[in-house]
């Protein structure tokens, strides 16, 4: 039976003390959620999650009609909403 290595404190992780590769570009939001947020700052509103379930099949189209169409989730729901809102006539 032979005896397991130990692990030497340096390869040991701890959460929340990684840090990025030296020559890593920083990160940038995307356009779109960047957009959102700065229509909702520039309202004066903060942004809020929204929880809801909804059947597999609407959420596997909605989310490929999204990428497909290169929008964020959030984007997509906020068109269609203002565009039924439109339709209704609100």
């Amino acid at each position: 039976m032979s005896k397991k290595p130990e692990l030497s404190a340096g390869l040991i992780a701890t959460k929340g003390s990684a840090a990025p590769v030296p020559d890593m570009p920083p990160r940038t939001p995307a356009p779109a959620t960047a957009a959102a947020t700065m229509a909702a700052r520039a309202s004066g509103e903060e942004l809020q999650p929204l929880n809801f379930k909804v059947p597999a099949s609407f959420r596997r189209a909605f989310k490929t009609y999204a990428a497909t169409h290169d929008m964020k989730l959030n984007e997509l729901l906020q068109r269609s909403f203002e565009a039924y809102r439109k339709q209704q006539g609100d």
